[in-house]
């Protein structure tokens, strides 16, 4: 994602068709907001819980030197072993260069193997080392703990309400997020 976000800001005109992209696929002119409080809000509280999660997301670095995206990338590889680049790529909503480049620097690390795939030869499948198993069942439930440090206070229903809207936003950002790569890829093609 770097080399791509790097080759888009030294071609001006790779670099225009891809601001012009993003504003097509969000959909929401910056000065749109100040006519929308409600939206300005919402952005403004996501930011706010954002942060919250910063001295957790902190540990982890500190810890095993991961980010949250390579975190993620180890988590998806716990619940499913075997994903392909593509597989991986769709799940963290990035580029396939993108998500090569996480790989080489998690295989380096020791999280990660690849394997090329027993009935397809040209296919490459990615599995867990012992020391991604063992990073992502500890920064997992450092992150519960943490989580629940924070918003275990709450009643039931307004954890029921935030767990459904929550649900909602990863939904549609997931959706929009897919969108907005989509048209990325047709405008730098």
């Amino acid at each position: 994602m770097e080399r791509a976000a790097a080759a888009t800001a030294c071609n001006p005109r790779k670099k225009t068709l891809h601001a012009r992209a993003v504003r097509r696929t969000y959909n929401c002119p910056m000065d749109n907001l100040r006519s929308r409080p409600p939206l300005e809000a919402a952005i403004r509280a996501i930011f706010a819980m954002s942060g919250l999660l910063d001295p957790v997301r902190l540990s982890i670095w500190d810890r095993e030197g991961l980010t949250v995206t390579q975190l993620r990338l180890l988590v998806f590889l716990s619940e499913e072993g075997g994903l392909s680049n593509a597989d991986l790529a769709d799940r963290l909503l990035v580029t396939r260069p993108s998500v090569s480049a996480l790989l080489d620097r998690l295989e380096r690390g020791g999280f990660i193997r690849r394997e090329v795939a027993p009935h397809d030869r040209r296919g490459i499948r990615i599995w867990l080392e012992d020391r991604g198993r063992q990073a992502v069942e500890s920064s997992i439930a450092e992150c519960a703990e943490y989580v629940a440090n924070l918003i275990g206070g709450m009643g039931d229903a307004e954890l029921d309400d935030i767990t459904k809207t929550l649900n909602r936003l990863i939904e549609f950002g997931r959706a929009q997020r897919a969108v907005t790569l989509q048209v990325e890829a047709e405008a730098t093609a």
